[in-house]
């Protein structure tokens, strides 16, 4: 089978770069146990049609460009030992407001080893699922994996849950996840408010600032560099949809959400600066 020539990027679903392409598989595999484990096909996972090709490099441990380079046959898969160690967590992933890893062990919050799991070819999605139907809204729990399962902190985030992440080894990431207290308004025949447009306002309720029609990433950087200017805690967001993956990098920077309004052609979303 010959190499895929479609374009990759880093958000194209891994399963759709190998359909087909039995080598492929055999090359990715090569790169490390972890890898090699979420593609064997005896094992195959909840997740690992979830996974993404940028996610695929970093679970491999090898940049995108080399991952590329492998499905595409250009380079052998020995050549990832000389790549850089690849999207080191970011600082802000250290710690946050209250150090949720601190209160979690504190609270002795459920935790979970995957990695004897995943090595034994056993799938942990369900265990993981199981704990967090557990978790109270406010409560916390953790998770040690051999990656970081960003397909897992994805359909987590979709259940409430927002996660922050840090790396003890090449092999061991740690992973604390907390259940928001989002209060869901289902609020179908509300008018919502007509386009204000991307400058933020001021309003009696907080800074609103308003997202829809944009193209991503630009709503996420949006509300990013608006709260990351610390002049306000309280902040109402109008979009098209709910953003799932905004709210872990809330939490990095010590920020929640109280509530989700859908609406007519808007999504209301208050978010607010949690206390030091």
């Amino acid at each position: 089978m010959s190499a895929p020539t479609h374009p990759l990027d880093p958000d194209m679903l891994l399963a759709d770069a190998i359909a087909g392409n039995a080598d492929a598989v055999e090359r990715l595999s090569t790169l490390n146990q972890a890898l090699a484990g979420l593609l064997d096909p005896a094992h195959r996972h909840a997740m690992t049609g979830q996974i993404r090709l940028g996610e695929a490099a970093r679970v491999a441990g090898v940049s995108f460009e080399t991952l590329c380079r492998v499905l595409r046959e250009e380079a052998p898969a020995s050549e990832s030992t000389s790549d850089p160690e690849p999207d080191r967590p970011s600082p802000r992933e250290g710690k946050t407001a209250g150090d949720w890893f601190e209160q979690a062990e504190r609270l002795s919050a459920p935790h979970l080893d995957v990695r004897p799991l995943l090595a034994s070819g056993q799938d942990p999605f369900s265990q993981v699922m199981s704990m967090s139907a557990q978790v109270q809204p406010g409560g916390f729990m953790v998770v040690d994996a051999p990656f970081d399962p960003a397909p897992l902190r994805r359909v987590l985030a979709k259940k409430g849950f927002t996660s922050l992440g840090r790396q003890f080894g090449p092999s061991h990431w740690r992973i604390c996840w907390r259940r928001e207290m989002i209060l869901q308004v289902e609020a179908e025949t509300d008018e919502p408010m007509p386009r204000h447009g991307p400058e933020p306002w001021n309003d009696a309720d907080g800074i609103h600032l308003d997202v829809r029609g944009l193209q991503p990433p630009e709503p996420l950087t949006r509300v990013l560099d608006l709260i990351d200017q610390g002049e306000t805690d309280n902040l109402v967001l109008h979009h098209d949809r709910e953003p799932v993956f905004l709210y872990p990098m809330l939490a990095e920077r010590g920020w929640s959400c109280l509530s989700v309004e859908h609406l007519q052609g808007e999504v209301r979303i208050r978010l607010v600066r949690e206390p030091s």
